[in-house]
């Protein structure tokens, strides 16, 4: 109990500290900014990028914008390389300690260096900010266990022995000790490689204690942990009973030893669960495991936002119990840049402690996509409420001036800084669970299905179908094939992605992507959507197939157009 309240103690004095310090700053966020961008320009003026772009020269942010171009991954992936490669004073002068591993537009990943800076005070400053305002609004948060899912810290390793993997996983484990107490997962369960053993782990553990937050970015994650304690009930209350863990589930040894090291028998908490079972007719729901669960942390916008409607069903099953959900922030493998200081909505205050921003309106990219020089960009004080805008960020692991293709809303000011909230992704993707899938990688799987089953399409088109979370394929092929053939060709294209998109790869096995669906399109049917966008309209040489929609097109015209529909594992189904 002692140190149940130490540890409460040493979070508290920690996060309001960080809070208080990101207070001030929203005060004066212009001189904010400047005060961050002008360190990192000062710090790594001798690096290669800094001499090739003569940071030591620049004295504004117009100068800034004057000297350093906007780039891609792509535009950098070189002087990456080199940094994967082992040299120094590349990007930053502080060298890589790991690196992000990340989708990238093409079939190749993207490492994002990760410095001691990116993990430093700036950026655990607007963690710690969260926790502190999520404790103001729940202090009961504190009294229980932490349930935090990441992603492993350690995927792999580069030739010269750098670690990749998440950064978030990197943080969990190397979380001072007394801070580890609050959390209810050990960090070696993360590494579990197969998915329904890692949720096994985490729910046998899990479902034992007494939890009072959840944390985890995608809200994907919360409902399929919550299935799986479901699915897996008759197995974890027998473990929880005897002290054991299942020999059914494929768990590293190492792992496996670990876990084992921390388990007692526990009948009374299996006699608990197993009531539980029969008062919900047979089903197992955190609603009644965790009836201490005070808060909710994660995203509730964008692309992944109706997953929390979701949430009632396994939380709040009666009706009587509505347990709040903060937004976890503006967050991704490049860079933390919201803070979201309340329950209400999912816009999150900009952090402008942790990386120098610029913006520009939707609108004038839409007129001049390809060329960066006739964009008009604005720094945070210029901003209005209400207006959409792609976002630009410079960060302490060596992104200058970078594009990340997002696009973000201003939803109002806290004191004067920007409250922001991420919409979608911009040019060319989608992003359904956190897989941002692009154009080209879908050019590259349609391309490859069809090098390996010969079936040709003449036109395709890919839709985000959000209410299932799935990809939709509508293709029209040059001559009628076999239902066979269409299903290899899905079954194709779901390989090619899964191996030219890593994120891909795991948001499908570890469930949360559900398997693609394929739409045999009529002949014409590419003519017909074209001349249904003129009537709607556009001018005949505007009107183009989206070849990668962030939404499903359903309209009875559409529906027309439709020859069979083709799902994997499941019969044959022809539009009549």
């Amino acid at each position: 109990m002692f140190l149940t309240w130490l540890v409460a103690k040493i979070i508290l004095l920690a996060t309001k500290k960080a809070a208080n310090t990101f207070e001030k700053a929203t005060l004066s966020p212009l001189d904010t900014q400047k005060n961050v961008l002008f360190s990192m320009i000062k710090r790594n003026d001798s690096t290669e990028y800094g001499k090739k772009y003569n940071f030591s020269s620049i004295q504004s942010i117009e100068d800034y914008q004057k000297n350093v171009p906007v780039v891609s991954y792509e535009d950098i992936r070189e002087s990456i390389d080199k940094i994967i490669d082992g040299e120094k004073n590349i990007l930053t002068s502080e060298p890589a300690v790991m690196f992000a591993q990340t989708s990238g537009t093409t079939g190749k990943s993207k490492f994002i260096p990760v410095t001691p800076s990116c993990q430093g005070d700036a950026h655990n400053l607007i963690t710690r900010t969260w926790i502190y305002h999520a404790y103001k609004a729940h202090p009961e948060i504190i009294t229980g266990k932490i349930l935090s899912l990441v992603s492993p810290a350690v995927e792999g390793y580069t030739d010269r022995k750098l670690p990749f993997g998440s950064t978030s996983g990197h943080m969990y484990k190397n979380m001072p000790g007394i801070v580890k107490k609050a959390y209810a997962i050990p960090h070696q369960i993360f590494d579990i490689a197969d998915y329904q053993a890692k949720y096994y782990a985490v729910m046998r553990i899990g479902i034992e204690l007494d939890v009072h937050i959840i944390c985890t970015a995608n809200p994907s994650s919360i409902l399929k942990m919550c299935e799986k304690g479901d699915e897996f009930a008759d197995d974890i209350i027998n473990d929880i009973r005897h002290g054991t863990l299942s020999q059914k589930y494929k768990i590293e040894s190492e792992i496996r030893s670990k876990i084992e090291s921390m388990l007692k028998p526990n009948p009374q908490c299996a006699d608990k669960l197993e009531s539980f079972l029969s008062k919900r007719n047979n089903k197992l729901l955190p609603a009644d495991y965790w009836p201490g669960l005070a808060l909710i942390g994660c995203w509730k916008g964008g692309s992944v936002g109706h997953y929390i409607q979701k949430f009632e069903q396994w939380l709040n099953p009666d009706g009587d119990k509505n347990i709040p959900v903060r937004d976890w922030g503006y967050l991704s493998s490049e860079a933390r840049g919201s803070v979201p200081l309340k329950d209400e909505g999912c816009s999150g205050v900009l952090a402008i402690t942790a990386n120098f921003y610029e913006f520009v309106e939707v609108d004038e990219i839409l007129r001049a996509p390809d060329d960066y020089t006739q964009w008009n960009f604005k720094t945070l004080e210029s901003l209005k409420k209400g207006k959409e805008y792609y976002i630009f960020i410079t960060t302490t692991g060596g992104l200058y001036r970078y594009d990340i293709n997002d696009i973000i809303e201003v939803t109002g000011f806290y004191n004067k800084t920007p409250e922001i909230k991420f919409l979608r992704k911009g040019r060319g993707m989608t992003n359904l669970t956190g897989e941002k899938l692009s154009v080209n990688q879908v050019i590259d799987a349609i391309e490859g299905a069809s090098k390996e089953t010969g079936a040709l399409p003449s036109h395709f088109k890919a839709e985000a179908d959000s209410e299932n979370s799935r990809y939709l394929f509508r293709i029209e092929f040059t001559e009628s094939i076999e239902h066979s053939v269409g299903l290899r060709f899905l079954e194709s294209i779901d390989k090619y992605l899964k191996k030219i998109n890593i994120e891909y790869k795991a948001k499908r096995d570890s469930l949360r992507l559900q398997s693609p669906v394929l739409h045999i399109m009529k002949e014409g049917w590419y003519e017909h959507d074209r001349k249904l966008q003129v009537e709607g309209g556009y001018r005949a040489f505007q009107a183009k197939t989206q070849l990668l929609s962030p939404i499903k097109q359903k309209t009875v015209a559409i529906e027309n157009q439709l020859v069979e529909i083709i799902e994997l594992s499941k019969p044959r189904e022809t539009k009549k």
